[in-house]
C-alpha cells in the first residue's frame, strides 16, 4: 500500500485545527472549572451567611424577649419568631435541639424536588413545629448530630433524593437565664440543582460550539492555505515547463516581500546562474571541439598526404612524422588543460598539500624559462626581499603552483617584443604572500580586460590591429587556457589573481595566504 502523503495546505489546515482544538478544549476546561468553582463558592457563601444571619436573629430575639420581661411560651419560641420574620427565599431552614428534634423550619417555595414525584409543602412556621409533621431528611438529621463548637459554621454536601444539597450548620448556646431555651442547631440547605442546570446549559453550549468553531476553522484555514499557496502551484507549473532550451524564462513574483516571493526570486537567481553556466558550458564544448579539431585535422591531413604516394624518401617521412608529433603534443597539452579545468570545476584540483617556499618556487621558475628569454632577447629578472626570515611559505600543491607561475611567464614571453623586459617581484604581508609578473609587451586591450581570465579567450597578433578574438593565436597554452588555468589554481589555494593597471605591458598579481 502506498503511504499517504498529505499536501502542505492539508497539513497546515490540520495543524491549525489541532492547535485551535487544543486551545478551545483548554479554554473550555478552564472556564468550566472556573464557573463550577464560582458557583460552588457562591452557594457556600449563601448558606454560610444565611446560617449566621438566622442564628443572629434567634439570639437577638432571645435578648429582646428577656428585655421585655417575657417568658417564652414554649420551647423554641424565639427561634420560631426569628424565622417567621426572615425571608429564606430558595433555602430550606431547619432549627433543631440537641436531640435533632425540629424546633422550627422553613422550606423553600413549592417546586418539584429532584427525585421526588410530589412537591414538598413548606412547614407553617406560625405555630410550634411538630417533629412528626416536619419531614427533616435523614442526612440533615445526621448532620445535626455531629459534634461542633458553638458559633462555628460547618459546611457539608448531603444527598437528598439523589440531588446534592449544600448545607451549613451552626450551633447556638442555651438561652441566657432561661432553661426553656436550650442549645439549638441552625441548619440552612441550598439545592445544587440550579447550579447543575447552569452547568448543564454551559456544557451543551460548549459541546456544540467547539465542533462548529473547529469546522469553521478547518474550512476557512483550508481556503486561506489554498489561496496563499496558489502562487507556489503556479511556480511549480512554470518551473516544470522550463528546460535547457528555455532557461531564459523566470518564475512569477507576486509579492517580493513574503516568503513565496523571496523563494521565487532565489529560484530566478538560480535559473540565471544555471543559464550562464549552461551557456558557458556550451561555449566551452564548442571551443574545445574547435581547438581539438585543428590538431586532429592536421594529423589526419599529414597522414593522408603521406599515404597518397606509394613511395616517399626518408626526409619527407620524417617531416610528416615531426608534424604529427608536434600536433600530438599540442593535442595532449589541450587535453591536459581541459582535464585540469574539469577537476577545478569539480572542486578537487589539489592532489596534496605541502609547505612550499614561494621565493624558491619563483627562483626555480625564472631559471627554467631563462634560456627562452635569452633566445628572444628579453631581459628576465626575479626581485626577492633581501631578508627572508621567516620563510615566506604557503600550503599547497608545488606542481600546480609552478604551473601557475610558468603560465604567467609563458604569457609574458609571447607578448613581450625583442629587447623587452619581464620582472617577477615577491612581496608579503602578515597574512598573505604576493608575487607580480610584469612585462613591457603590448599589454591587454581595454575591451579584452574583463574577459582575460575566461577560457579560450586570446588576443590576435599585434599586426592584425584588433583587440579581442576567441580561438585565435595562442598566448600561453596555445588554446587560450593559460590564464584560466592560473586563475583556477589560485582559487584552489584560497588565493586570487588579478590584472593590475599598467601604463606599459601587462601586470598580473597573484595573492596567496601564508602558511
Amino acid at each position: 500500500m502506498r503511504r499517504f502523503r498529505p499536501s502542505i495546505r492539508l497539513r497546515l489546515t490540520l495543524w491549525n485545527a489541532s492547535v485551535l482544538a487544543l486551545v478551545l478544549i483548554a479554554f473550555a476546561t478552564a472556564g468550566w472549572l472556573t464557573l463550577e468553582s464560582v458557583l460552588r463558592d457562591r452557594g457556600d457563601a449563601t448558606v454560610r451567611e444565611s446560617a449566621r444571619a438566622i442564628a443572629g436573629a434567634v439570639v437577638a430575639e432571645r435578648y429582646a424577649a428577656r428585655a421585655r420581661g417575657e417568658i417564652a411560651r414554649g420551647r423554641g419560641e424565639a427561634a420560631r419568631n426569628a424565622l417567621r420574620e426572615l425571608r429564606t427565599g430558595n433555602l430550606d431552614v431547619f432549627i433543631a435541639d440537641e436531640a435533632a428534634r425540629v424546633v422550627a423550619a422553613s422550606r423553600s417555595p413549592v417546586r418539584p424536588r429532584p427525585g421526588s414525584a410530589q412537591p414538598v409543602i413548606p412547614v407553617a412556621v406560625a405555630r410550634p413545629a411538630d417533629r412528626d409533621t416536619v419531614n427533616m431528611p435523614a442526612p440533615v438529621r445526621d448532620l445535626f448530630r455531629e459534634p461542633s463548637k458553638t458559633g462555628d459554621v460547618v459546611l457539608r454536601t448531603v444527598l437528598i433524593d439523589d440531588v446534592p444539597w449544600r448545607a451549613a450548620v451552626i450551633r447556638l448556646a442555651p438561652g441566657p437565664d432561661n432553661a426553656e431555651e436550650p442549645a439549638l442547631h441552625v441548619g440552612v440547605l441550598r439545592s445544587d440543582d440550579e447550579d447543575m442546570a447552569v452547568l448543564s446549559r454551559v456544557r451543551r453550549t460548549l459541546f456544540f460550539a467547539i465542533p462548529i468553531a473547529l469546522l469553521v476553522a478547518i474550512v476557512t484555514g483550508y481556503a486561506i492555505a489554498r489561496r496563499s499557496l496558489e502562487p507556489m502551484d503556479e511556480m511549480a507549473a512554470r518551473a516544470a515547463r522550463i528546460s535547457a532550451a528555455t532557461l531564459d524564462e523566470r518564475l512569477p513574483v507576486v509579492n517580493a516581500h513574503d516568503e513565496l516571493g523571496r523563494l521565487a526570486m532565489v529560484i530566478n537567481d538560480l535559473l540565471g546562474r544555471v543559464d550562464v553556466a549552461f551557456r558557458k558550458q556550451k561555449q566551452f564544448v564548442a571551443d574545445a571541439s574547435h581547438e581539438l579539431r585543428t590538431p586532429i585535422a592536421i594529423v589526419r591531413g599529414e597522414a593522408d598526404v603521406t599515404l597518397q604516394r606509394p613511395m616517399r624518401d626518408e626526409h619527407e617521412y620524417r617531416e610528416a612524422i615531426a608534424i604529427i608529433r608536434d600536433e600530438s603534443v599540442r593535442l595532449t597539452r589541450i587535453v591536459d588543460d581541459l582535464f585540469l579545468l574539469a577537476r577545478t570545476d569539480a572542486g578537487s584540483p589539489l592532489d596534496r598539500r605541502e609547505r612550499v617556499d614561494v621565493a624558491e618556487l619563483l627562483a626555480a621558475g625564472v631559471r627554467s624559462v631563462r634560456s627562452i628569454a635569452v633566445s628572444r632577447c628579453v631581459a628576465l629578472e626575479c626581485v626577492l626581499p633581501t631578508e627572508l626570515t621567516p620563510v615566506l611559505a604557503v600550503n599547497g600543491d608545488r606542481a600546480l603552483l609552478r604551473r601557475l607561475l610558468l603560465n604567467l611567464l609563458d604569457n609574458a614571453l609571447k607578448n613581450t617584443p625583442k629587447d623587452g623586459k619581464i620582472s617577477v617581484t615577491l612581496t608579503a604581508t602578515v597574512q598573505d604572500v604576493a608575487f607580480v609578473v610584469v612585462d613591457t609587451g603590448r599589454g591587454i586591450a581595454t575591451e579584452l580586460r574583463p574577459r582575460i581570465f575566461d577560457r579560450f579567450v586570446r588576443a590576435l597578433p599585434e599586426h592584425d590591429g584588433e583587440g579581442m578574438v576567441v580561438s585565435s593565436d595562442a598566448i600561453a597554452s596555445g588554446a587560450g587556457l593559460g590564464l584560466a588555468i592560473a586563475q583556477a589554481i589560485a582559487a584552489a589555494h584560497d588565493g586570487q589573481i588579478a590584472l593590475d593597471e599598467s601604463s606599459v605591458g601587462a601586470s598580473f598579481r597573484v595573492t596567496l595566504p601564508r602558511a
